[in-house]
C-alpha cells in the first residue's frame, strides 16, 4: 500500500471571496457571473440588473469571448443564450461542463422552446429562462441555483471532514494497517479527471477482508456520491448473461430481447461500477471492458454504434492476477488499466488488536439488530479471538459473533459459545504424513465438517486462492470444490473491514 498524503478539508466557498451561505442557508454575498448574449440591449440589461442585485456581472457577445473570460478567471455562474453566432450556447455548456464541472450554467431559450430546455438540462444546465426574460424570474432562478450549489459544496465539505476526522462505518481498528487504508480511501476518493471520472482502483485481499465495503466507501466519499454505485459480482451472474447485463442490448439482439435495454455501464453514468471478483471474468468480456475503460464508450448487443459512458471503475479480487496474466487467463493490458491504484487489504490475522474492536462492533450491531441486551466476552473468549487465525477474516468473525449471540442468549460469551475451540482443535488434530492423513482424537471428538473445512482451507491457501488448483490438490474438480467450500463461506459479499 503506497504512502498517500492526508487530505486537508477546507470550508467550501469561492477562493478569495467570503462564503455565500449564512447560518440560515440564504445567499448573502455577491457571485461572479458571465452573461453571454448577442443582443446588445438584452446583454446590457441583464448585466446591469445583476450588478444592481449585488453580483459582479461580466458581459460577452459570443461564446468564444466567454471562453476567454473563463480562462482569465472561472465564474460562479454563466447565463448564456442558446442561439449565438459561431459556437452555440449548448456548445458552450458542454465545453464548460467538461473543463469546469463546478460552474453553474443557466440557458436562455427563445420563444419558450421546450425541446431546447430539455436538451440543455440533459447536458448539465442547472436551469433555463425563456425569452422575453422576466427580470424578477431571472433573480429568482439565479438565487435558487446559487443556493443549491452552496448546499452541494457544504455537503461535500462535511462529507470530506467526516472522512478526515473519523472512521468510516465498518472500517474499524486502531492498527497502522487501518490508518493506512483510510489514508488511501481519502486520497483516492478526492481524485477525479476533468470529465468527472475517478482513477481505476484494484482492491486485492483474501475473502472476507472487506473489499466491497472499501469500494462503497471510496464512492461514498467521492464527488460522485450522489450518482449511482452499481455492484457487479462476476461470479454471481452467469457468464452468458453478464455481457448483456453490462453492455445492454437492442430490440431483437437475441430471442428474448423484446425491447431495448441499457446496460449497467450506461445506468452508472456519472457514478461508479464495482466489479467484484473480476478474476472470474471471461477473456472475451475482458476485451470489451478494456475498450470501455480506454475509449469511454459502450456498444449494446445488436447495435452498430458506440454510446459515450462516463463512470469510474473499481475492481476487486482475491486471486493472483499477475499469475493469471502469466498463464494467459487474464489480459495483460486490462490488468495494467485496472491497476492504476492498487489497494491491498490485510487479513484479520495481521491486524493485531483490531479483532477485539471488531468483535465489540459486531456485538453492538447484532444485539441491536435482534433487540437483545449486548453480552460481554469472557477473558478466555477474548484470548481465543486474538489467537484464532480467522481464515474467513472479518466475515467469519461477524458470523461467529452473531451465531453465539443467537444460540447462547446469555450475559457472557465464552470460547465454546464462539465455536473457536473445536475449530482450532480440528486444525491442530489434522496432519498429512507419509502414507496418509493422521487424525488425533486424543483431545476428544472432531466433527466431520470441521475436518472437511480445514482440508478445503489448507488446499485453498496452498493454491494461492485458486479454486481450480485447490480442487486439483484434493483430487476434485473446481466446481466440486466450489460447491463444498460454499457452505463454509459466511456470506456472499465483503461487508466489513
Amino acid at each position: 500500500m503506497g504512502d498517500f498524503p492526508r487530505l486537508e478539508c477546507r470550508r467550501p466557498g469561492r477562493s478569495g471571496a467570503v462564503d455565500r451561505r449564512g447560518g440560515s442557508g440564504e445567499v448573502n454575498d455577491m457571485a461572479d457571473i458571465i452573461v453571454v448574449e448577442d443582443e446588445r440591449v438584452l446583454r446590457r440589461t441583464l448585466a446591469r440588473n445583476l450588478n444592481g442585485r449585488g453580483h459582479e456581472a461580466r458581459a460577452a457577445e459570443t461564446a468564444e469571448e466567454a471562453v476567454r473570460m473563463i480562462e482569465q478567471g472561472a465564474p460562479d455562474l454563466i447565463i448564456t443564450d442558446h442561439r449565438l453566432p459561431g459556437m452555440t450556447g449548448l456548445d458552450l455548456l458542454r465545453q464548460v461542463k467538461q473543463s469546469h464541472p463546478e460552474i453553474t450554467v443557466i440557458v436562455i431559450t427563445a420563444h419558450g422552446t421546450i425541446e431546447d430546455a430539455v436538451v440543455a438540462m440533459r447536458d448539465g444546465a442547472a436551469d433555463y429562462l425563456r425569452k422575453p426574460v422576466d427580470l424578477d424570474e431571472l433573480h429568482m432562478v439565479v438565487e435558487r441555483c446559487l443556493k443549491s450549489e452552496g448546499l452541494k459544496k457544504e455537503l461535500e465539505y462535511y462529507r470530506a471532514r467526516h472522512l478526515a476526522d473519523g472512521e468510516l462505518d465498518g472500517i474499524i481498528g486502531p492498527s497502522k494497517a487501518m490508518a493506512d487504508l483510510l489514508d488511501v480511501i481519502r486520497r483516492v476518493a478526492g481524485l477525479q479527471k476533468k470529465d468527472g471520472v475517478g482513477p481505476t482502483v484494484l482492491l486485492q485481499g483474501e475473502t472476507g477482508t472487506g473489499k466491497g465495503l472499501v469500494a462503497r466507501a471510496i464512492h461514498k466519499a467521492s464527488p460522485r456520491a450522489d450518482a449511482p454505485l452499481i455492484e457487479v459480482n462476476c461470479t454471481a451472474i452467469p457468464e452468458n448473461l453478464l455481457e448483456a447485463e453490462l453492455m445492454g442490448y437492442e430490440k431483437g439482439a437475441f430471442t428474448d430481447a423484446g425491447s431495448a435495454k441499457p446496460g449497467l455501464l450506461e445506468a452508472a453514468e456519472g457514478g461508479t461500477v464495482f466489479f467484484d471478483e473480476i478474476g472470474h471474468m471471461s477473456t472475451g468480456l475482458q476485451t470489451k471492458l478494456l475498450k470501455v475503460i480506454e475509449d469511454r464508450v459502450v456498444r449494446r448487443l445488436g447495435s452498430t454504434r458506440d454510446r459515450p459512458t462516463r463512470c469510474s471503475i473499481i475492481t476487486a479480487t482475491h486471486m493472483d492476477l499477475e499469475a493469471m496474466v502469466a498463464e494467459g487467463s487474464f489480459r495483460d493490458d486490462l490488468y495494467h488499466r485496472i491497476n492504476v491504484v492498487k489497494v491491498t487489504l490485510p487479513p484479520l490475522r495481521e491486524r493485531g488488536d483490531d479483532v477485539v474492536a471488531l468483535a465489540d462492533f459486531f456485538l453492538n450491531t447484532h444485539s441491536a439488530d435482534y433487540g437483545v441486551t449486548k453480552p460481554e466476552l469472557t477473558d478466555a473468549a477474548l484470548a481465543a479471538i486474538k489467537t484464532y487465525p480467522w481464515p474467513g477474516n472479518i466475515r467469519e468473525l461477524s458470523h461467529a459473533i452473531e451465531r453465539a449471540l443467537v444460540m447462547t442468549g446469555g450475559e457472557m460469551l465464552d470460547t465454546a459459545d464462539l465455536g473457536l475451540m473445536s475449530r482450532a482443535t480440528a486444525d491442530a488434530a489434522l496432519a498429512v504424513e507419509a502414507g496418509g492423513i493422521r487424525v488425533d482424537f486424543a483431545a476428544g471428538p472432531i466433527p466431520m465438517d470441521e475436518i472437511e473445512e480445514t482440508l478445503l482451507r489448507r488446499a485453498l491457501e496452498q493454491a494461492g486462492n485458486s479454486k481450480t488448483e485447490a480442487g486439483r490438490l484434493l483430487g476434485i474438480s473446481r466446481d466440486t470444490f466450489r460447491y463444498r467450500f460454499a457452505k463454509y463461506e459466511s456470506g456472499e459479499s465483503d461487508d466489513d473491514a
